[in-house]
């Protein structure tokens, strides 16, 4: 071979490589671009997009739908999310939705056109979980469900959607069975019922629960009174039901609201000989318990959308807690019974204040403790009780062992 001719190939093998080695770095760059895209992807999967990435809790805003502004149960828990994100310096955007289904929707919308960042969802009805899902799924805003536990097929349905974040509701069935089973151990046998809409979740499970329970015991539910949707309304349907059965000796209420209405009706019906048992625990019930003219009332349930808020911001945050199934999670807030002896501490700590203080939940929020967790949730629900709250207070310097002792708690 010619020196020429090994001249040309030596030049030849010196431009493949350059080649080569181009190429090869080329390659790599790809796959580089591969890898963001497919961790871009998996953020998307998991209803992320971080779009909150390096965002500072102070700049996050929530929205909050109230059902119907004016009924004292709704805006005590709107009171409740304004308050704690007022702790957290969150910003909030609160709408009404007039009692109406339909405008629940559209204020929806309007929460996801004002670029919230994640929504805290009020559920009047079944079937407005499904259509929310797939609004907050289309529009990729992370939502939690407060108050109103939906019913097992749409907590499937709910948990299937990557932005949904989880739900902090109480069990109403049991609640309404807690009265139930209360009222037939004080041997009442004819009970008549007051309660809201046959689709809300929350008064048709509790009706049903009470119905069940009270029958169980040996009593017969004579009649219920639907869509009792404010006091007015349950004032006269009360009426209209203490004029048909005036041999009743229970009346359940299956909110304060319904329990105010009826406590109108019942002293206009002094020939009818019936106690009075309520769900919710606002002013007008404190003081009906007090006066005797209510037998019992159950609830204190307000913490639900403290906690299904701060839920929220940690998967908004970067830090979404899950199951042990890797699903978003379904916390139970226990419904309590209230001791007449207590009513003033819960006026004072629940209605004109809160249970839980700002500095008690930014212990359940990832910016204030890296090391929140589910279990963390799952035992400040399994300790919350009247006497757990008081005994708090007083740590806080806010009630003393005294007052603690007149009310039996050491």
């Amino acid at each position: 071979m010619s020196k020429k001719h090994i001249k040309l190939i030596a030049v030849l093998l010196v431009l493949c490589m350059t080649l080569v080695a181009c190429g090869g770095k080329k390659t790599g760059d790809n796959n580089n671009n591969n890898n963001n895209n497919n961790n871009n992807t998996g953020n998307n999967n998991t209803g992320n997009d971080n779009n909150n990435a390096g965002k500072d809790i102070t700049d996050l805003k929530l929205g909050l739908n109230n059902f119907m502004k004016g009924i004292y149960s709704v805006d005590i828990l709107e009171n409740g999310f304004a308050e704690t994100c007022k702790a957290l310096g969150v910003k909030t955007m609160i709408v009404n939705d007039e009692g109406k289904v339909e405008k629940t929707i559209t204020n929806v919308d309007n929460m996801i056109s004002a670029g919230v960042d994640g929504i805290v969802f009020f559920g009047i009805s079944e079937t407005l979980f499904p259509v929310v899902s797939q609004k907050c799924q289309d529009a990729k805003v992370p939502f939690v469900v407060y108050d109103h536990m939906p019913s097992d097929e749409n907590l499937d349905l709910l948990k299937a959607n990557p932005y949904f974040k989880g739900a902090v509701a109480t069990r109403d069935l049991g609640t309404g069975q807690n009265m139930g089973e209360h009222a037939a151990s004080l041997g009442l046998k004819r009970a008549i019922i007051i309660t809201g809409k046959r689709a809300d979740p929350t008064h048709s499970a509790r009706t049903n629960g009470f119905t069940q329970a009270f029958e169980d015991g040996g009593g017969e539910v004579l009649d219920v009174a639907w869509d009792a949707n404010t006091l007015a309304d349950a004032t006269a349907k009360a009426n209209d039901l203490l004029i048909a059965h005036p041999d009743v000796d229970c009346v359940y209420a299956s909110n304060g609201d319904y329990g105010s209405g009826t406590m109108q009706a019942m002293a206009q019906h002094t020939n009818v000989d019936a106690q009075l048992f309520v769900t919710d625990l606002d002013p007008d019930i404190l003081t009906g318990l007090k006066e005797g003219t209510i037998a019992a009332a159950n609830g204190a349930h307000w913490i639900n959308v403290d906690f299904a808020t701060t839920l929220l911001l940690n998967a908004l945050l970067g830090h979404e807690l899950k199951d042990d199934d890797g699903n978003a999670p379904i916390l139970v807030a226990p419904v309590m019974a209230l001791p007449s002896e207590m009513v003033d501490l819960y006026d004072k700590f629940w209605i004109k204040s809160q249970p839980f203080s700002g500095e008690e939940l930014k212990q359940y929020v990832v910016t204030w403790n890296e090391d929140v967790s589910l279990q963390d949730y799952v035992d400040v629900l399994a300790n919350y009780s009247v006497e757990t709250r008081l005994k708090q207070k007083e740590a806080e310097g806010l009630i003393s062992a005294d007052e603690l002792e007149a009310v039996g708690i050491q």
